[in-house]
């Protein structure tokens, strides 16, 4: 698929600065992508009104160009998504980059899920493993948990966020997963990269799965 136009969706605004280089390789692969966000109309005023309210219990966290990482309501979020993907009906490929529960809440034929993709990977891998999860936020401890559960696995959380990204505290939370035992360590959100996991990896026994890598290497497989 030579000339697949790929849409890369953040929920946040792009470009996602954060992530310049990683989309600078799949072009440099041959991959036709551009890069789409989707608060990229909205002014400051109405991006707030998006905040999570104290009843929300699933939290999104994502990046704004000027750099602040914001929190959102999932369900106020949601047809902002919706609507953002319908506008991009001539790609042939879409790719949302989050790591929230999206299965069966979104419509598109070609829409790339990465918790679809991330949860049916780790079930190749083996099923029986106990999972290390870190996400960005400790609110959302239940909703990245009860993912990963209705896949049947065994998992733990912690919490260290990339937006603000300390080497020393994810290395800490990851090693409080090691301990309490898990199997594989997974950083949970697309905001994660590369540089970070090497950067704690030879200090753990586990192996490290990062779902922007992981995403992006399929694809470059599929495309």
């Amino acid at each position: 698929m030579q000339h697949s136009k790929i849409a890369v969706v953040t929920i946040g605004q792009a470009p996602r600065k954060d992530m310049t280089e990683d989309i600078q390789q799949l072009r440099e692969a041959g991959l036709h992508v551009h890069e789409f966000g989707v608060l990229d109309l909205l002014s400051s005023e109405e991006i707030a009104t998006l905040s999570p309210s104290l009843e929300d219990s699933d939290v999104l966290v994502t990046l704004l160009t000027n750099g602040r990482q914001v929190k959102l309501s999932k369900q106020k979020l949601m047809p902002y998504i919706q609507s953002c993907i319908d506008d991009l009906h001539e790609f042939t490929w879409i790719l949302l980059m989050c790591t929230g529960d999206f299965t069966n809440k979104l419509s598109y034929k070609n829409l790339l899920l990465p918790d679809r993709m991330m949860t049916n990977l780790v079930k190749g891998l083996h099923t029986e493993l106990a999972i290390g999860l870190i996400g960005p936020e400790p609110e959302q401890h239940r909703t990245v948990a009860e993912k990963w559960q209705k896949a049947q696995f065994d998992v733990t959380f912690s919490a260290s966020s990339p937006y603000h990204f300390d080497n020393q505290h994810l290395l800490s939370k990851a090693q409080q997963l090691e301990e309490q035992g898990a199997d594989l360590l997974i950083l949970d959100c697309m905001g994660y990269s590369t540089t970070m996991k090497n950067m704690i990896k030879d200090q753990l026994t586990i192996p490290i799965i990062v779902p922007r890598e992981a995403v992006f290497t399929i694809l470059k497989a599929i495309c």
